[in-house]
């Protein structure tokens, strides 16, 4: 059971680095030596970089908004 969540983790942190295109595979090997923890922990940083380039874009994008 613990390998299965460790595996998922693992996928979601893929998803996360692949989000805007592109293929990334993480070997399965680095599983034996990162925790549930750890794992958690990366896939929080990638998803609040990734709101934080969310955010940044949409500042950016919203100076070009024309007032109606």
């Amino acid at each position: 059971m613990h390998d299965i969540e460790k595996e998922k983790r693992l996928k979601s942190i893929e998803e996360a680095l692949t989000n805007y295109g592109g293929k990334l595979e993480i070997d399965p090997f680095v599983l034996k030596y990162l925790s549930l923890d750890e794992l958690d922990s990366i896939l929080i940083g990638l998803l609040k970089r990734q709101e934080s380039i969310i955010q940044n874009n949409h500042d950016w994008l919203q100076q070009f908004k024309k007032d109606l």
